[in-house]
């Protein structure tokens, strides 16, 4: 059976980052295996043991998405930099670990999608413009509450590893975050609230579970990515298309991190 194209490119990702020393001899085995284990869940017919699979698949992409798994020599690119004055030091390393649970969280998504075709077919002009203009409002509310809430000041700059961030950020942070959140988390709870009229409650919950997740940056920073949730997971449950939840992950991030401090002011 012929194999899509990004079959050979992670394939061909893996090999070169042994050899190069990103990944060592116990983080190839994990990655075996949990290609083994993806193919299992896709393949399996019986709903007991896919279910269970399953859990087992999503418990090792957040393994992977949280650098739990030993084995991964991530490559640094910014090490505790100030970017601003104003701003508390920044690191970012290019995370083969989380880009390939996003990669497969991704795959995940889309194929048990196929059996849903038809809301595929939704992505008319009227889609696409209602999905702008959420992605517009998003990106206004949410830079707005961190100004109002002081974690950020407007501080427009061009940080001269400002390509790799854009990069990074999408492929490896945004497609990662939404194929869990969106694409996984609020699809099953699209499922499991059944009444039309409460069907709004499947992004607003994974907005409240995403906003926890980012409990580390204190309350306010918990309250603004509550509002940038809301986002993503509003332009999810209008489309059902996780390109857009993708799209407005990345472009908050990114006009924060050319337009406002980043990540935040530093109170000390």
């Amino acid at each position: 059976m012929r194999q899509p194209l990004w079959h050979y490119l992670l394939a061909l990702g893996v090999v070169s980052a042994y050899f190069q020393g990103y990944i060592n001899l116990y983080a190839l085995l994990f990655t075996g295996l949990y290609v083994v284990l993806y193919y299992c869940v896709l393949n399996t017919k019986q709903a007991t043991i896919r279910a269970i699979l399953s859990t087992v698949f999503i418990v090792s992409s957040l393994a992977l998405a949280l650098h739990w798994v030993p084995g991964f020599n991530n490559l640094p690119i910014v090490i505790n930099e100030r970017i601003t004055s104003d701003a508390i030091t920044f690191t970012l390393y290019a995370n083969f670990d989380k880009a390939m649970a996003g990669l497969f969280l991704c795959a995940y998504f889309y194929s048990n999608k196929k059996t849903l075709k038809a809301d595929s077919n939704k992505a008319d002009p009227l889609n696409v413009k209602q999905a702008t203009l959420i992605i517009i409002t998003t990106v206004l509310a949410t830079l707005t509450a961190a100004l109002m809430l002081g974690l950020v000041s407007f501080n427009p700059k061009v940080p001269d590893f400002w390509l790799a961030f854009m990069a990074i950020n999408l492929l490896f942070t945004c497609v990662a975050e939404e194929a869990l959140f969106r694409g996984l988390l609020q699809t099953k709870l699209s499922k499991i609230i059944t009444p039309t009229r409460l069907a709004i409650l499947a992004p607003v919950i994974t907005a409240g579970i995403f906003a926890l997740a980012h409990f580390a940056g204190g309350i306010n920073y918990v309250l603004v990515s509550f509002i940038a949730g809301l986002g993503y997971g509003y332009v999810f449950y209008k489309t059902q298309r996780l390109e857009w939840a993708i799209l407005c992950h990345w472009l908050v991030n990114v006009c924060h991190f050319f337009l406002f401090t980043y990540p935040m002011l530093n109170k000390i």
